[in-house]
């Protein structure tokens, strides 16, 4: 699974990296992320652990990438990668070499993070311009999509705002994203309000979230093949007479009763897969129900 993480500098990612990936770390609700690269390990931890203290880090000046595993108790659920493009790439003229990179991430990625410093939007100009220039990438880029997505609204330093009129103003800044995703019949959308500092406020949200969808998606396609090799089973088990051996025979084909039996292998080998899916899967439902969807 691919997860593309952007917003312009000083909005918050880098930080949010390091918290996501040290919170996560210390396994939230049963699940757990591992670095599989053990420098960044090291890294993201230190950083987190700076972040705790005030210190925090500097603006990405590269695309960053990250190697990453969920874990749910014993389990291995999802590998995927985390890529953190930096700010710079949004205000690059199509032409430049990031700027390509960063559509050809938007169209492949399996889900999008974009994080917004929803202080700047709301006490300065330069905020909503930067927001208008987020857009603009996101939204072509999904009006092209032909493949399933999440998205998340990353909200970040909203322990600085106070009042519903903050929300308003900042749902009215966003219409135009949100009504593309409406739009899309492939991607599914909602807005998380963090915090990323000494205290960090709903930090697992926008990968849970993801991944969640993830879980999901790959559970389905389990369920899916079982149906399928139960129906075939049956079908090849209804032609497991005589007559029907005899055709089998005649045409160089299978034993039917061989064909039921390695259909049901098949379906059972892949409950195997599907099981480790189900509970984590409720869990994460159950922690995420009441996130908006767009």
């Amino acid at each position: 699974m691919n997860i593309v993480m952007l917003g312009h500098s000083q909005a918050g990612k880098t930080t949010y990296m390091a918290l996501m990936y040290s919170t996560m770390n210390n396994g939230p609700y049963g699940f757990e992320v591992l670095c599989q690269d053990r420098e960044q390990h090291h890294q993201l931890l230190l950083a987190a652990q700076a972040v705790l203290r005030g210190d925090y880090p500097p603006p990405t000046d590269h695309r960053q990438v990250y190697e990453l595993k969920l874990r749910h108790g014993p389990s291995d659920l999802v590998d995927f990668r985390w890529r953190d493009h930096r700010g710079g790439a949004l205000t690059e003229r199509s032409t430049s070499g990031q700027s390509a990179e960063l559509r050809r991430d938007l169209l492949a990625a399996d889900a999008l993070v974009v994080f917004v410093d929803a202080y700047e939007l709301l006490t300065s100009p330069r905020g909503a311009r930067k927001v208008r220039s987020l857009m603009a990438p996101i939204t072509a880029a999904l009006a092209d999509r032909t493949t399933f997505a999440p998205l998340v609204i990353a909200l970040t330093k909203c322990d600085l705002l106070a009042g519903d009129d903050d929300v308003r103003r900042f749902n009215q800044a966003f219409d135009p994203l949100i009504n593309a995703v409406q739009q899309s019949r492939h991607v599914y959308g909602t807005l998380i309000e963090l915090a990323c500092g000494p205290q960090p406020q709903n930090v697992v949200g926008p990968v849970l979230f993801c991944l969640y969808w993830a879980i999901a998606k790959r559970a389905e396609e389990l369920n899916g093949r079982i149906e399928s090799a139960m129906r075939q089973a049956a079908a090849y088990q209804a032609q497991n007479h005589l007559v029907g051996r005899w055709r089998a025979a005649w045409r160089g084909e299978p034993h039917p009763g061989w064909s039921a039996a390695d259909m049901l292998n098949r379906a059972q080998a892949q409950y195997a897969e599907l099981q480790p899916l189900i509970e984590p899967g409720k869990r994460l439902e159950n922690l995420l129900g009441e996130l908006p969807l767009f």
